[in-house]
């Protein structure tokens, strides 16, 4: 039986508990809790036996999962990350962040334990501090040698941070523009990815079999989104997409063309299909969602509908009979703009939603984001997102006769 420690709230700790309480995949699931490297939290649900302790790597992770949720939330919005972090675990931040922080237990919210510390937690701050004292008296005799050497070296050369990774790219094509990788169809193989999903509502994806319905050319790294943009995981679009649906107990979503249910995965690809934000709430299974103080909705299609794998499957503008192809998309990943209305085959598609007169020359194009942006009509000055319109609108399942209503 593990020896036992008194914690810093008089009730007695042992030096080692057995499980993990993260809620989602453990980092180390063979390895047990080292109270002294842990970080305790609090379950609100008084009858939670989920346990209280998580290793320190994956509160880490599940922080930054909560952090992504906390960006989208009422004022913290206007926050710096810096103000983001001090707030999120006071009353100022949890207050709007504590759907994103569910416990595995089902019933409850875990919350940072503020007030605990470690056992021995300040017997080493002590000594640290002594180590220190003992590390300045130690350079003082050659204080005047080591400024001479410090002016030397700034002088000589100097070191720049990391870049930040690229903005995703506008075009329909490619969600961002793709590393050199590996051309090799790896990604059909099976493997396991290490790391949690918000929550842990989501699921695991153990192979990558159901992409195996491309065709060959496409069963790529630059089709299919495959890999984290940020460091150890933190990627910012992953992590808003797991959050939002985390904070609306999504861990399924339905396709916006044939409401076929689709699981949603903690790591990339998260979806077999593809998501995207559009003004325009296409589906009562979108999710509303605030991204730069403007309303959004979540929205998701399936890969058999982007890839038109059977012919039911095909939707045509209601004006001009123009098929809609959503091949090119990356599959996997999310788009920022309404997929559907990036690119407009005919005038019909230009027109002002209130006085349906034309925005545009019909020979005038956008670039693919701005067809979903807010503009005002040059006719009746009414400011509308007019390039987006209802999908039953612009689109028909029927070959003919066209002018007919999807579905």
């Amino acid at each position: 039986m593990a020896p036992r420690r008194q914690g810093s709230g008089g009730e007695r700790e042992a030096d080692e508990v057995r499980g993990c309480c993260v809620p989602g995949e453990c980092l180390r699931p063979r390895e047990s809790v080292r109270v002294e490297d842990a970080v305790r939290l609090i379950c609100n649900n008084e009858a939670c036996t989920a346990g209280r302790y998580m290793h320190r790597d994956c509160f880490e992770q599940w922080e930054a999962s909560v952090l992504a949720y906390l960006k989208s939330c009422g004022r913290a919005r206007s926050w710096s990350e810096r103000q983001r972090l001090q707030n999120l675990w006071t009353k100022k931040g949890y207050d709007l962040a504590f759907k994103a922080c569910g416990c595995r237990c089902g019933r409850g919210h875990l919350k940072k334990d503020l007030d605990w510390l470690p056992p021995g937690a300040a017997a080493r701050a002590e000594e640290e501090k002594k180590r220190r004292r003992r590390t300045r008296s130690g350079r003082g005799a050659a204080v005047g040698d080591g400024r001479s050497r410090a002016f030397s070296l700034s002088s000589s050369g100097s070191c720049s941070p990391p870049s930040a990774p690229s903005e995703p790219s506008t075009s329909p094509t490619h969600a961002s523009t793709p590393a050199k990788r590996s051309s090799k169809t790896e990604i059909v193989s099976d493997r396991v990815r290490a790391g949690a999903g918000a929550n842990g509502i989501f699921s695991r994806r153990l192979d990558f079999s159901t992409f195996n319905l491309l065709p060959k050319h496409k069963v790529n790294s630059y089709q299919i989104k495959i890999e984290d943009e940020g460091n150890h995981g933190n990627d910012e679009t992953r992590l808003f997409i797991l959050s939002t649906l985390a904070g609306q107990h999504k861990p399924r979503v339905s396709c916006a063309l044939c409401d076929d249910t689709l699981d949603v995965f903690d790591r990339y690809p998260l979806v077999d299909g593809t998501f995207f934000l559009s003004p325009r709430q296409h589906t009562s299974a979108a999710v509303e969602v605030k991204v730069e103080g403007r309303t959004q909705y979540l929205t998701c299609v399936c890969m058999g509908c982007l890839e038109r794998c059977e012919p039911e499957r095909t939707i045509r503008c209601r004006f001009c009979g123009v098929k809609w192809d959503g091949s090119s998309l990356v599959l996997g990943t999310m788009y920022s703009y309404d997929i559907f209305m990036a690119t407009p085959c005919c005038a019909d598609r230009l027109k002002c939603n209130t006085c349906y007169k034309p925005l545009l020359h019909p020979q005038q194009r956008l670039n693919y984001s701005d067809y979903s942006h807010p503009v005002t009509c040059p006719h009746c000055r009414v400011l509308d997102t007019h390039f987006v319109k209802p999908l039953p609108y612009c689109f028909t399942k029927r070959a003919f006769p066209l002018f007919q209503q999807w579905p």
